[in-house]
């Protein structure tokens, strides 16, 4: 199978940028939704818990990272937690840009766009990230760990 950076290279030119974005976007937000849930958050358990141990030494390291790496995002984009080549890579990413195109695969992402945060917390993109930790969904975040690994 070509990687997925090659597929889009092999387009013309002029269509990349077109199909980056929107194909992103939707692969994107595809994964996004399914990592919230109402009663969401907490700390994380199962294999995650332990990745994120091995990979930051504690979650409290860890969010600190991630939030960082949204904060960091100057405008648009993505903050992820990805599973490339067998190790664990927070990553952030401009516009609809994925960890898929780097050969990774996501685990955990946040949308840092203002549009995703900017009816609640205008442009207090700390206090978002922040509160986003109440509404993940650790299961699905398992799962994707689990199909990574797989």
């Amino acid at each position: 199978m070509l990687s997925p950076s090659y597929q889009v290279a092999v387009l013309p030119e002029d269509s990349r940028a077109a199909v980056r974005n929107n194909a992103g976007g939707h692969v994107n937000h595809t994964i996004f939704w399914t990592l919230m849930k109402p009663n969401g958050g907490g700390a994380p358990t199962g294999a995650i818990a332990d990745a994120i141990k091995g990979s930051f030494g504690d979650f409290d390291k860890f969010k600190a990272a991630f939030e960082d790496a949204g904060l960091k995002r100057f405008g648009s984009g993505w903050v992820w937690l990805s599973v490339k080549k067998g190790k664990m890579e927070l990553a952030s990413y401009p516009y609809q840009d994925t960890p898929i195109l780097d050969g990774g695969f996501p685990i955990l992402g946040n949308d840092v766009w203002e549009h995703a945060y900017y009816l609640k917390y205008q442009n207090k993109r700390v206090d978002y990230l922040k509160a986003w930790w109440n509404v993940v969904n650790w299961d699905e975040v398992n799962n994707r760990l689990k199909m990574a690994r797989s």
